[in-house]
C-alpha cells in the first residue's frame, strides 16, 4: 500500500522556506517584528503545503485557541449579507493564521449560553456579533466577562465597546436628499427590522431629515420575518396606488424588491410614478429594478474591518479606540 502523506509540520515549513523554526513559528503567530515579506512567505508556504496548526498543542503552549468566532443572526434577510461578511472576515483572519468558526443564532437566550460555553471551554480568542439591540444582553455579558469582541452595529450601552457599523445617519440623509431632488412632498420609509438598534437610529434620522426639508414622513411597520413579512410588503406595494405617498425609502434591497413587485402588479411605474431609494448589499436590486436608486454597503469590506478590529482588541487595544463607520455610496451598477 502507498504510504499516506504525512501532515506538514513547522519543520516542513522551515525546510520549504529556508527559514529557521523560530522564524516560521513567529510568522504563523503574526509576529510584528518580522518583515512583511517574511511573514507572507511563510503564510504562502503554509497554504501551499496544507499546513494546519495542532490546535491542542498551541492551546497548551500559549493558552490561546488561535480561533475566532462570529455569532451570526440566522434570520438575516439582506441579500448576500452573511456570505459576504463571512468572506471578508475569513480572508482577514486566515491571513493571520487564525481559524474562523461560525455560530448561527436563532434564539438570543440560547446564544448567551453558547457564548458562555465557548469562552469557558477556551474555544475562541474573540467573538464578532451581528444585529445589535439597544440594550444588547450579549454585549452586556461580554463586557462583564472582559472578553475580546466586536459588533457589527452599535448599542445604547454606556460602557464603550468595539464596533463597525454602516453609517445609518449618512445613508438616510443621502436617501432623503435623492428623493427631495425629485420634488416629492411625502416619503414612506419601509424599515421592518424593529428590534435592532439600527432601526431606531434610521427612524429618528428619517424624521429629522424630512422635517428639515418640509417633507411629510411616514414609517411602515409590519411583521419582521417569515411569510407574513413578505406578504405584508407585497400588499403594501399593491395598496399605494390611491394614497398620498409620493416616494419610498427601504432599509434593504429584499424589502425594496418585494414592495416594488407589489407596485408593479398594481400598475404603478417604479421610478417614474413612484421614486424609490434602498440600501443595497448586492447586485440583485439593480438587476431586477434598475429604476430604484441603490445606496451601497460593501459588506465584504465590513467583514475585513470587523476582523481587523477584533485582532486589535485581542491584542489589548482599548475598545473606545476601535469604533468605525462604513460610508454609504450611491450604487452605479
Amino acid at each position: 500500500m502507498p504510504k499516506s502523506r504525512q501532515r506538514p509540520t513547522l519543520k516542513t515549513l522551515s525546510e520549504h522556506t529556508g527559514l529557521s523554526l523560530s522564524t516560521v513559528s513567529l510568522a504563523l503567530r503574526g509576529g510584528e517584528n518580522l518583515k512583511e515579506g517574511t511573514r507572507l512567505k511563510v503564510m504562502k508556504a503554509a497554504q501551499e503545503l496544507g499546513y494546519v496548526p495542532d490546535r491542542a498543542g498551541v492551546k497548551l503552549r500559549t493558552g490561546r485557541s488561535n480561533a475566532v468566532g462570529i455569532v451570526l443572526d440566522g434570520h438575516e434577510d439582506s441579500v448576500g449579507f452573511s456570505r459576504n461578511l463571512i468572506h471578508g472576515i475569513s480572508d482577514t483572519v486566515r491571513a493571520e493564521g487564525l481559524l474562523l468558526n461560525v455560530y448561527p443564532e436563532f434564539d438570543r437566550a440560547e446564544t448567551n449560553r453558547t457564548i458562555q460555553s465557548l469562552i469557558a471551554g477556551g474555544q475562541v480568542d474573540g467573538l464578532i456579533l451581528t444585529h445589535t439591540e439597544p440594550q444588547d444582553a450579549r454585549v452586556k455579558m461580554l463586557l462583564e466577562m472582559d472578553f475580546p469582541f466586536v459588533t457589527h452595529g452599535r448599542t445604547e450601552l454606556f460602557t464603550p465597546h468595539a464596533y463597525h457599523d454602516f453609517d445609518a445617519a449618512a445613508f438616510v440623509a443621502m436617501a432623503v436628499q435623492q428623493l427631495a431632488d425629485r420634488g416629492v412632498g411625502q416619503i414612506l420609509a419601509v424599515m421592518a427590522e424593529s428590534e435592532i438598534f439600527n432601526h431606531d437610529m434610521l427612524a429618528r434620522q428619517f424624521r429629522a431629515e424630512c422635517e428639515e426639508r418640509g417633507i411629510t414622513a411616514e414609517i411602515y411597520s409590519g411583521p419582521r420575518r417569515g411569510r407574513d413579512h413578505i406578504r405584508g410588503l407585497r400588499e403594501l406595494g399593491l395598496s399605494l396606488a390611491n394614497t398620498g405617498v409620493e416616494a419610498i425609502l427601504c432599509d434593504s434591497e429584499l424589502t425594496a424588491i418585494t414592495v416594488a413587485t407589489g407596485l408593479r402588479d398594481a400598475g404603478i411605474s417604479v421610478g417614474d410614478d413612484m421614486p424609490m431609494v434602498a440600501k443595497q448589499t448586492s447586485d440583485l436590486l439593480y438587476a431586477l429594478f434598475p429604476e430604484i436608486t441603490g445606496i451601497y454597503e460593501d459588506v465584504y469590506a465590513s467583514g475585513r474591518e470587523l476582523a481587523r478590529l477584533l485582532m486589535q482588541r485581542i491584542a489589548g487595544v482599548a475598545a473606545g479606540e476601535l469604533q468605525t463607520l462604513a460610508a454609504p455610496v450611491v450604487y452605479r451598477g
